[in-house]
């Protein structure tokens, strides 16, 4: 809990993926790249009934292919030092602790006695770690809502409705969801202003 580091994050079966600071907290993840995928991603969460796959790699300038051929590298140039206190990639310490002992990776082995196969299991770990979701965050709050009235619905001048003369809308009532809270407050703003000054002129 409380390690953030950059990473790229993807919504498994989609091709929506975000990259930037994931933050590990004590219920899950968050920060600005879970925040983004969570936001492009809202409808299809939805859909999902928010039970999910994600696949995090944890090391965003490398592949599976790549971050095993590294490691290779490093069997040879870092053979006499032990693993646990040799971490090459520049993660938190906590984070690396964590993915040797996830990977069944004794604090003792040296860089040259890692087995093949926990190498290989760590790179998996580092570079496409699936985690499962079920359900919403235990608080049952979200940053904003998504859907609402169809914008090709409403006048975008004044905010008045096409179907209904007279009626206006404005904030999250509308189908305009931004990334993260700033932008919304921003939409409900405009929105507030161009109804305020479409009522001052029919007065």
């Amino acid at each position: 809990m409380g390690i953030a580091h950059d990473a790229s994050v993807k919504l498994k079966g989609t091709k929506l993926q975000q990259q930037g600071p994931v933050l590990i907290t004590h219920w899950g993840l968050s920060g600005p790249a879970i925040l983004k995928l969570s936001a492009f991603a809202a409808r299809i969460l939805h859909e999902m009934d928010y039970h999910f796959t994600v696949i995090v790699n944890w090391l965003p300038e490398y592949n599976q292919q790549t971050l095993s051929e590294q490691m290779q590298d490093y069997r040879t140039s870092l053979a006499s030092r032990k693993i646990y206190g040799k971490n090459p990639f520049q993660l938190p310490a906590r984070l690396w602790e964590l993915a040797l002992q996830q990977c069944g990776i004794n604090e003792m082995l040296r860089w040259s006695d890692v087995p093949a196969k926990a190498m290989h299991k760590m790179v998996n770990w580092l570079t496409a770690l699936e985690l499962t979701m079920k359900g919403k965050t235990t608080f049952k709050e979200e940053f904003v809502t998504a859907g609402g009235v169809p914008l090709a619905e409403v006048d975008m001048q004044t905010m008045q409705s096409k179907q209904q003369p007279g009626l206006y809308f404005a904030g999250e009532v509308l189908d305009v969801d931004g990334i993260t809270g700033g932008y919304n407050f921003q939409n409900a703003w405009t929105t507030g202003w161009l109804v305020a000054n479409a009522l001052e002129r029919n007065i």
